[in-house]
C-alpha cells in the first residue's frame, strides 16, 4: 500500500488522536482510588540524578516494561515511538536522526550520540543496538554538547541497563516467528554475598533466513543473521558510600547484505527481490569493558568511568548488484576506542544543584577498501589509518531562583585532533594522503524553567552542538577530498510539561528552531570517476518544527500513549555539482529527513492475565538525495500483540507491519542513473514464550 494519498490524512488524524485526549472530558478520567498514576521517573541523562518532570527540555523515556510489552528487540525499532526520531537503516551505515539532522550516507559518525550505561558506540555501525536486560531508555532531542561533547549535535540516547542487586532475579524467553527465525535470551542476576557483592549474566541469540529472495540464485535467505551476545557484571559494594561496578560484554555477529535491488533498468525486479550473482556477507565483532566508582559523599557524588570498545567489520559484495559477473568489494573497519570520565555532581535538595567533569579519549580506526573489478586495470584499494584524540573540561549548574522559577547554564570546552593517512593503488600507481585535523570548541547552554501551576511547567532553552570533522575513508582521490571540518548547530527551544487528572494524562509539548553551519555533505568530484567523492562543508540549512508526546491512564487496565513531531528542514545555500553540472541545492529538503513521524497507541490488561497490545507509527515523506529526486512518499506501520499471563509465565502472539506496508530505507542511483532501493522489513509474526523469576 503506497503512501502518497494518505500521508495528509495520517498527519491530521495523528494530531487528532492527541488533540483528543487533551480535550478529554473529565469524566473519562474521573476520580478513583484504585486508578493507576503515572508515576514520575529518576533520570540519568544529564549526568545526575534528576527528575523526569522537571527535565527543561525535550525527552521521551521507555522502561524495560514498554520495551517487553511492545516486543521491541532493538534500537531501531524503539526510535519508532520517539517523536522527531527516525532510524536510517542502511548496509551503508545506520544513523539516528533527530529533529531531520542526518549525516553523510557513508559516514562512520552519527549526529546523535548513543551511550549504553555511561559509555559511547561513537560508530554508525554500532547503533542499532540490541536491548537486552534494559532499565530504561532516555531519548533527549537537541544538542546535548554541554555535557556530552562533539557526537551530540542533535541529541542522545542513553540506555540504562539493569544492575544487580540483593534480589535474585532471573528471566528467559524463546521466540520463533516467519522467516525462520528464532531469538532466545536469558539473565540471571542476584547476590555472591549478601549487601556486598553482587553478578548478573545474560545471554542472547537470533537466527533468521531473513526475507530477501535472490532470483538469480533462488536462495531466499540472502539476507540472513546469526548473532550472538553476552554481558557480564560484578558489583561491589563495601560500604554505604562506595560502588564499584564492572562489566564485560561481546558481540558476534554474521548476515547476508543482499538487501540491494534495481528499481529501474535492465535488471528491475519486485520487492525483497534482488538480482545478484554474488554471495553478499558482513561479519561484526564488537565488545569491550566499562569500570564504573561511585563515591557518595554528604553534599557530592564522585564518579570515575574508565571503557573500553573494540569493533571490527568485515563485508564483501557484489559492486555492481547484478547477474554479469564484474567485480566484488571488501571493505573492513578495525576500530579501537578508550575514554575516561571524572566527574563531580551534587546530592541532595539545594538550591544549586551542580555537575562538572574532565573527560578524555584515544581511538585508533583502520579501514581498507578494494575494488576487486575483473579487469585487473580497473581494481583499486585504499588504505587508510587514523588516530583521534580528545578531551574536555564541562560543567552545569541549576540554580533554584524561587519556588517557581529555575535557571540552567553550562559550558564545555572540548579539544579535539585527528591524524589520518591513506595510501591509494590502482593502475595509475600508489598515491598517499595525510592529514591533521585540530579543532577546540566552546559548548555552551543556557535555559529556564518556570512552575505556571502544580500541574504545568514552561521551559526554554538554547544550546551549541557539533559534529566533529574527519576524513573521506572510502572515496577521495587527493589531499584535498580527503578531510573534512566541523559542522554546528544552534538550537532554539521552547516547550511546555503537563500533568491531568491525578496524574493519569501526561502531555508534553515543544516548539524548536535549528539553525546548521558548515553542513557535512557528500559531492561528486568532476572527472574523478566511478566510486570518487569528497566530503564537503557546503554552507547553511535549517529545521523547525513541533513535538508532542502524550501518556494517559483513561480507565481500569488501559494504557494510552501518541506522539506526533514535525520537522521542516531546508537548505539555505549549497553550490554543488550534479551529473558533472552545477546545481544549486538551495531550498531543498535536508536528505534522510521525514517531513514527519507519528506513533498511536494502546494496551490493555485484564485481571485474569489476557492481554492486548495494538500500536501504529509511521513516517512522512523524506528525500535520500540532496537534489531530492530520490524519495519515499511515507508509510505507517501496524502491530498487534495478544498474551496470557499466567504466574511467572507469559505466552505471547505477535504480528508486526499487519498490512504489509511496502516503503524504502535506501535509494541512490548507480553510475549508469538506474535507481537502486533497500525495502523495509514487510509482515512478520511470531509466538514468544516469556518466564521470570
Amino acid at each position: 500500500m503506497k503512501m502518497t494519498s494518505y500521508s495528509a490524512p495520517i498527519k491530521r488524524g495523528a494530531l487528532a488522536t492527541c488533540i483528543f485526549f487533551l480535550l478529554a472530558t473529565p469524566s473519562v478520567f474521573a476520580s478513583d482510588a484504585s486508578q493507576r498514576a503515572l508515576d514520575d521517573m529518576v533520570i540519568t541523562a544529564s549526568k545526575r540524578e534528576s527528575s523526569l518532570d522537571e527535565f527543561a527540555g525535550s525527552i521521551t523515556v521507555k522502561d524495560g516494561q514498554f520495551i517487553t510489552d511492545h516486543e521491541i528487540n532493538d534500537l531501531s525499532e524503539l526510535t519508532r515511538f520517539i517523536p522527531n526520531v527516525y532510524f536510517k537503516k542502511a548496509n551503508s551505515g545506520d544513523t539516528f536522526v533527530s529533529r531531520g539532522i542526518s549525516t553523510i550516507d557513508t559516514s562512520l559518525f552519527s549526529p546523535m550520540g548513543l551511550y549504553i550505561n555511561d559509555v559511547s558506540y561513537p560508530l554508525s555501525y554500532m547503533q542499532n543496538q540490541r536491548l537486552t536486560n534494559v532499565k530504561r531508555v532516555e531519548v533527549l532531542r537537541g544538542p546535548q554538547g554541554t555535557l556530552y561533547g562533539r557526537n551530540s549535535e542533535s541529541g542522545i540516547i542513553n540506555v540504562v541497563l539493569e544492575e544487580p542487586g540483593d534480589e535474585l532475579k532471573a528471566s528467559a524467553s524463546l521466540t520463533a516467528g516467519n522467516n525462520a527465525t528464532w531469538c532466545g535470551e536469558a539473565s540471571v542476576s542476584g547476590p555472591v554475598m549478601k549487601d556486598t557483592l553482587f553478578l548478573g549474566l545474560s545471554v542472547t541469540g537470533r537466527k533468521s533466513d531473513g526475507f530477501i529472495e535472490n532470483e538469480v540464485t533462488g536462495k531466499d535467505d540472502v539476507a540472513d543473521e546469526e548473532t550472538t551476545s553476552a554481558r557480564g557484571t560484578l558489583r561491589w559494594t563495601p560500604g554505604e558510600r562506595f560502588e564499584l561496578v564492572t562489566t564485560i560484554d561481546a558481540t558476534d555477529r554474521d548476515k547476508g547484505i543482499s538487501t540491494l535491488r534495481f528499481e529501474d533498468g535492465p535488471q528491475a525486479s519486485g520487492r525483497h527481490k534482488v538480482r545478484s550473482n554474488g554471495e553478499d556477507r558482513t561479519d561484526e565483532e564488537g565488545g569491550g569493558g566499562v569500570v564504573k566508582m561511585n563515591w557518595r559523599g554528604d553534599t557530592a557524588r564522585l564518579t570515575s568511568i574508565t571503557s573500553n570498545r573494540q569493533f571490527t567489520k568485515d563485508f564483501i559484495h557484489d559492486f555492481d548488484r547484478t547477474p554479469i559477473n564484474l567485480g566484488t568489494t571488501e571493505m573492513a573497519i578495525d576500530q579501537d576506542n578508550w575514554s575516561q570520565e571524572f566527574r563531580v555532581a551534587s546530592e541532595g535538595e539545594a538550591p544549586v544543584s551542580w555537575v562538572v567533569g574532565l573527560f578524555g579519549f584515544t581511538e585508533d580506526l583502520d579501514t581498507a577498501m578494494a575494488l576487486n573489478h575483473d579487469i585487473a586495470s580497473k581494481s583499486k584499494k585504499r588504505v587508510t589509518d587514523s588516530e583521534n584524540e580528545g578531551y574536555a573540561l564541562f560543567g552545569q549548574a541549576t540554580y533554584r531562583l524561587t519556588d517557581k522559577l529555575k535557571l540552567t547554564g553550562g559550558l564545555r570546552r572540548e579539544h579535539a585532533t585527528a591524524e589520518g593517512s591513506q595510501v591509494s593503488t590502482s593502475s595509475k600507481g600508489l598515491v598517499t594522503f595525510d592529514e591533521k585535523l585540530s579543532e577546540t570548541e566552546w559548548l555552551p547552554m543556557a535555559s529556564a524553567s518556570y512552575s505556571l501551576a502544580d500541574n504545568l511547567t514552561a521551559y526554554a532553552t538554547c544550546a551549541r552542538g557539533w559534529l566533529a570533522g574527519g576524513f573521506n575513508y572510502f572515496s577521495a582521490n587527493s589531499e584535498e577530498t580527503f578531510g573534512y571540518e566541523p559542522e554546528y548547530t544552534v538550537n532554539y527551544e521552547t516547550g511546555l510539561k503537563a500533568t491531568f487528572f491525578d496524574r493519569r494524562l501526561k502531555a508534553d509539548f515543544s516548539l524548536f528552531y535549528i539553525d546548521i553551519d558548515d553542513k557535512q555533505v557528500r559531492e561528486e568530484v568532476p572527472g574523478g570517476g566511478q566510486g570518487v567523492w569528497k566530503f564537503s562543508n557546503a554552507g547553511k540549512a535549517h529545521s523547525q518544527g513541533i513535538e508532542l508526546d502524550l501518556t494517559a491512564l483513561p480507565v481500569g487496565n488501559l494504557e494510552v500513549f501518541a506522539g506526533v513531531g514535525l520537522s521542516d528542514t531546508e537548505i539555505d545555500t549549497w553550490q554543488g555539482t550534479t551529473g558533472g553540472m552545477p546545481f544549486d541545492y538551495s531550498g531543498n529538503t535536508l536528505p534522510w529527513a521525514p517531513e514527519f513521524t507519528w506513533n498511536a497507541g494502546l494496551g490493555y490488561y485484564m485481571n485474569n492475565g489476557l492481554y492486548g497490545i495494538a500500536d501504529v507509527s509511521g513516517a512522512g515523506k523524506q528525500y535520500f538525495d540532496a537534489a531530492n529526486t530520490l524519495k519515499d512518499d511515507g508509510y505507517a506501520l501496524v502491530n498487534l500483540k495478544i498474551g496470557y499471563a499466567l504466574g511467572r509465565f507469559d505466552i505471547s502472539v505477535y504480528c508486526k507491519n499487519l498490512l504489509d506496508e511496502a516503503y524504502a530505507t535506501k535509494k541512490v542511483k548507480n553510475m549508469k542513473g538506474f535507481t537502486m532501493v533497500e525495502d523495509g522489513e514487510p509482515l512478520t509474526f511470531g509466538l514468544t514464550l516469556n518466564w521470570r523469576l
